[in-house]
């Protein structure tokens, strides 16, 4: 009985020493491989480093070109603009544009009584601007619009050639009627604007704040545009200024906060013209600074492509 036990008990022992045997030589060779590979790494990365050297450099140099292309505007500008809706509003901005030193739009509903625009656009100082407006572009609004421009060309009288669009009305179909009217830009204001300047349909934009009530805040909006030398266009209701939903405290505290910032070199009350001059010159600017980076551009782009292909090609042999 105990010389049959120590056959198995030997047995067990040889068993053991056999799998641990297997067991060795199994993660020797694992062990080989992970090196092997990892030798294999190193030598693909040494063999790919000075490509990825190159190819970096060309980025920077290609996202330099790129950077180079945007031209900074050196100024702030803010346009002042109110909707008038009676004659008996031009005093009123005209006292304020008297106290703070800037040049009022004036922001023409198209869809008022035709007396009533004549009666604003004949007593209106001969120097302010006009802007065209519709509190909506539903079905017959552009044939109001083309209707008022009609009347203030029959009076010798200019509007500018940017229209006063509300932003939920700034669409695609909206745009080219404006287009086609002969506008020249949109001024506009959602989630998705567009950065200020020219647009791919030819159309000058730049966006505003429309203030109808106290409670309407553009206190960071003027702040930040202020920081990055944009414009906007800041347009008061006079209705609401009227009935009261826009207080006097309100207006002041608004008009001295712009005023603040239009004493500053870097900053200044425009008119919508002016902005308009700015913008094109800017993509004027920044398409020839585009056109002498082309070819460079081209020339990295093509190499940075064959560079991606060739360090591709060097890690591929890993799978192989």
């Amino acid at each position: 009985m105990n010389g049959g036990r120590g056959i198995l008990n030997a047995a067990l022992i040889v068993l053991a020493l056999a799998l641990a045997g297997v067991l060795f030589f199994m993660l020797n060779k694992d062990n080989r491989q992970t090196q092997e590979q990892a030798e294999q790494i190193e030598t693909l990365r040494e063999e790919a480093r000075p490509y990825e050297k190159e190819l970096q450099a060309l980025a920077e140099e290609l996202e330099d070109l790129e950077d180079a292309v945007s031209y900074a505007s050196e100024t702030a500008e803010f346009i002042v603009g109110f909707v008038v809706t009676d004659v008996s509003d031009l005093d009123y901005i005209q006292e304020k544009a008297a106290a703070y030193l800037f040049s009022p739009v004036l922001v023409l509903d198209c869809t008022m009584e035709r007396t009533v625009i004549e009666e604003i656009v004949s007593a209106a100082n001969s120097s302010w601007e006009l802007m065209l407006y519709a509190p909506d572009y539903l079905a017959g609004v552009n044939d109001q619009i083309l209707d008022v421009a009609d009347y203030l060309d029959s009076v010798g009288r200019e509007y500018t050639g940017v229209f006063f669009l509300r932003e939920d009305y700034s669409s695609a179909d909206s745009i080219q009627l404006l287009a086609e009217d002969g506008f020249v830009g949109y001024t506009s204001y959602h989630s998705d604007s567009p950065r200020a300047g020219q647009l791919e349909d030819g159309m000058v934009y730049f966006d505003y704040s429309y203030l109808s009530t106290s409670g309407t805040s553009v206190a960071s909006r003027l702040s930040a545009l202020y920081s990055n030398k944009a414009s906007m266009l800041v347009v008061l209701d006079m209705a609401s200024i009227n009935s009261g939903k826009l207080t006097e405290a309100y207006v002041i505290s608004l008009f001295d906060r712009l005023q603040s910032y239009a004493e500053n070199d870097d900053c200044s009350f425009s008119t919508v013209t002016e902005v308009v001059e700015e913008l094109s010159k800017i993509n004027d600017i920044e398409a020839e600074n585009q056109a002498g980076t082309e070819a460079r551009a081209a020339e990295l782009q093509e190499r940075i492509a064959e560079l991606e292909e060739i360090i591709q090609g060097i890690y591929d042999k890993l799978e192989e």
